[in-house]
């Protein structure tokens, strides 16, 4: 029997759903610059995500890719998903094609450290400095027959109520963080593991957590425009978890 035709906004909202989960989870990409020849120049680069989703990245002035950027700053970035099983071929990717800029701002800085913490050793060095990809075009694949073109805003997150996420980011974190471990590794999807989990980040649409160098992302179902709102969202997804029957009720520790 053939299958079944596959509803097109359906599939449009579960690409968008990938690729958000593949910018919030990366923590490496492939970066393509331009050379002063126009031939392309393709690095391995640490990536993490600003608030609303569009990639940061700490880069020396020193590299070839760097110095391409001050010339030319359009470039695209290519995040794909874990390859640990299977042809890699199937695995969802995401080719964000944009201009990098300088990014001074000091969330940068954090939100790039909770991320890649190792980074934190080269991250004072005079010729180190934080860039950040507009995004203006977005390429996703993710898989056999699931190629499709989508728009920046269908993946970044609106900024409404991010200076008042970004004023309470820490103390949010310490209040998940209190949760436990257990708890936090069920909000991973995953086994308890050491090191153990650890929320590492936040923004309106969920939270990042890190195990060592393994990430995982616990996705709100709608975006939260304020603190307490994004309060009242974990509680949720931890409520949830709690009637499915993969864990004990655990109190919410509040700062």
């Amino acid at each position: 029997m053939a299958n079944a035709p596959v509803d097109p906004n359906v599939a449009r909202a579960v690409a968008v759903a990938d690729v958000k989960r593949l910018m919030r989870l990366a923590r490496t990409g492939a970066l393509a610059t331009l050379e002063a020849t126009g031939m392309p120049l393709t690095t391995l680069i640490g990536v993490a995500s600003d608030f609303d989703g569009a990639p940061l990245f700490l880069m020396s002035t020193l590299s070839r890719h760097t110095r391409n950027l001050g010339s030319d700053p359009r470039a695209s970035l290519l995040l794909s998903g874990g390859h640990d099983r299977g042809d890699p071929l199937n695995h969802a990717r995401v080719t964000l094609s944009g201009r990098v800029e300088r990014c001074p701002a000091p969330r940068a800085r954090i939100r790039y450290l909770q991320r890649n913490p190792k980074a934190g050793l080269y991250a004072g060095f005079a010729d180190f400095a934080f860039y950040r990809l507009g995004i203006d075009d977005v390429h996703f694949n993710g898989g056999f027959g699931r190629a499709a073109p989508l728009s920046a805003a269908e993946v970044l997150v609106s900024r409404e109520g991010e200076a008042a996420l970004a004023e309470a980011e820490e103390r949010l974190i310490t209040e998940a963080n209190a949760l436990g471990h257990p708890a936090l590794a069920r909000l991973a999807g995953r086994q308890a593991l050491r090191p153990a989990w650890r929320a590492v980040g936040l923004d309106a649409e969920g939270l990042d957590l890190a195990a060592g160098g393994r990430a995982a992302r616990a996705q709100f179902t709608t975006p939260a425009r304020d603190p307490e709102q994004w309060r009242a969202h974990l509680d949720e997804l931890v409520a949830a978890i709690e009637r499915d029957g993969r864990a004990e009720p655990s109190p919410r520790k509040r700062q």
